[in-house]
């Protein structure tokens, strides 16, 4: 069957003629070649019947308990057929909590395909639409990328209802708005997007919803693909929305007036617009004790700065900026580079691409191996390397020290672009020195001050400056934070008045 002639029998209306609509069906379905696809025929009140339903998507045992079994024990009384047997059904007969109506073989389809049950009946040119979802699902775990010492451990699942229903049992207000859609032409992906009715700016709310509602790609099966259609700047090598697997940190960002993304299969949830800062914080920050979280917070700024500069320094002051170094450091680093026939910026390359593929070579082999892959490469090949005079040791130092740094960054995505931009700086540093380096930084500056996250500056809301609530580079005492960083109370918004019910 073309795909031209798929969506002409999708548009279909269901006739009174139930041969017909099972025969419309076996088409749509590819029954039966098409091994899971279950026509259950059954005679009601003298009239044929079917129930359809997908085998492993659809609970057999809410079919035979809550719709055969009243349907066949409970037959109705003699003279109701087409619609108003239907109507009958669904009012007095069926135990079945969610029941709704339909006409098109279209909807028909995409309900039995999310494992729900249409029944049909002859001389009805409607179905009803039956909720018997039950296929297997994991079960809520510990999060895994974004462990905490104090906090809650639980985290999304592949589920949307249950991720949803996580997010509910935190934020327990009649103002949490979850709208469920559809993305994707060909194969749909359910997305529900939540947000704080009243709290989150209405121009927010519409922008995130206009964005999801144009999305043309033929199938966004998770919410990696929704990321990269939806955002500001693709060509960014920052993320403008922070991807998050923690149920109390999504109910956070709601409060603060930010938009929730969560599609069916995929265990994170995404968050807009977010600023640069909320990317380097943790939920941590919110449940230690400020002093603590402050301490935390600064040894993790330091590493971030260490990540992105420190080879990109060591390479201008070697080659450019001897003057600057301590004679007693500057005689140590000559005795060692003696023998090494590369220049500086050779080494950190070599360095550089060393670490990356260990790094992914321990990210993709088995966990048992994980230990002993990151032995060997740190240990037996950077001693070789060293005794082969292809590299100095106060190199081992800094690389070492760079990838601790990336390391204590929370947010993989902004990890990977420091890694990006990092090389970007050592190349400017091997060119021009400290004067390069800090071009390169004005120039990154100036390129965050632009960007944009669902249209609040990136670096919101120190630039431009507006009121916050002290939880910014350091973190104040809760008593004293005030004000929330996108809701519609802030700044602009407050004089315009606008609401999140605006569209």
């Amino acid at each position: 069957m073309t795909d031209d002639s798929r969506e002409a029998l999708l548009r279909t209306g269901l006739s009174v003629s139930l041969e017909n609509n099972m025969r419309l069906i076996r088409a749509v379905m590819n029954a039966p070649l098409n091994g899971d696809v279950t026509l259950r025929e059954f005679e009601l009140c003298g009239s044929a019947a079917c129930a359809v339903f997908l085998d492993g998507m659809a609970g057999r045992e809410a079919i035979d308990r809550f719709v055969l079994e009243p349907c066949m024990a409970r037959q109705p009384a003699a003279g109701f057929a087409g619609e108003a047997l239907l109507d009958h059904l669904a009012k007095r007969v069926l135990t079945i909590d969610s029941v709704r109506e339909c006409a098109l073989m279209g909807e028909l389809t995409e309900a039995v395909l999310s494992g729900g049950t249409a029944l049909l009946v002859e001389g009805a040119a409607h179905a009803l639409l039956l909720e018997t979802r039950a296929y297997e699902k994991r079960a809520v775990g510990g999060t895994r990328s974004e462990s905490v010492v104090q906090g809650p451990h639980e985290a999304f699942v592949e589920n949307l209802k249950t991720n949803v229903a996580l997010v509910r049992r935190i934020v327990r207000s009649d103002r949490l708005v979850a709208e469920f859609m559809k993305v994707g032409t060909k194969l749909p992906t359910q997305v529900a997007m939540l947000y704080l009715s009243g709290t989150a700016r209405g121009d927010t709310v519409g922008l995130v919803r206009r964005r999801l509602q144009g999305i043309t790609a033929l199938t966004c099966p998770g919410s990696g693909y929704i990321q990269q259609l939806i955002e500001d700047h693709p060509f960014s090598l920052f993320p403008q929305m922070l991807q998050t697997e923690r149920p109390d940190r999504t109910a956070a960002c709601l409060s603060e007036g930010q938009v929730a993304i969560i599609a069916e299969g995929s265990p994170y949830a995404l968050i807009a617009p977010v600023s640069l800062f909320h990317l380097l914080h943790t939920s941590d920050d919110t449940f230690m004790r400020w002093p603590y979280a402050v301490f935390l917070r600064s040894i993790r700024m330091f590493g971030a700065l260490v990540a992105l500069f420190l080879p990109a320094l060591y390479v201008a002051i070697t080659t450019y900026h001897v003057h600057m170094i301590p004679l007693n450091l500057l005689t140590s680093i000559a005795e060692t580079r003696a023998r090494v026939p590369f220049p500086v910026v050779v080494e950190i390359a070599f360095m550089e691409a060393s670490f990356y593929l260990l790094n992914e070579a321990g990210t993709r082999v088995p966990s048992q191996l994980g230990s002993a892959l990151g032995i060997v490469g740190a240990v037996i090949l950077g001693q070789a390397a060293v005794e082969a005079s292809i590299i100095s040791p106060i190199l081992i130092i800094v690389v070492a020290l760079t990838g601790l740094g990336g390391y204590s960054i929370p947010d993989y995505g902004v990890s990977v672009g420091m890694q990006l931009l990092r090389m970007c700086f050592v190349a400017l540093a091997a060119l021009w020195g400290l004067y390069g380096l800090c071009l390169g930084v004005w120039l990154l500056c100036a390129y965050l001050g632009w960007m944009k996250s669902f249209g609040e500056p990136f670096l919101a809301p120190a630039v431009p400056y507006r009121p916050r609530n002290g939880d910014l580079l350091i973190r104040q005492p809760l008593k004293t934070q005030r004000g929330r960083g996108f809701c519609r109370t802030i700044g602009a918004q407050m004089r315009r008045g606008r609401s999140c019910d605006e569209k």
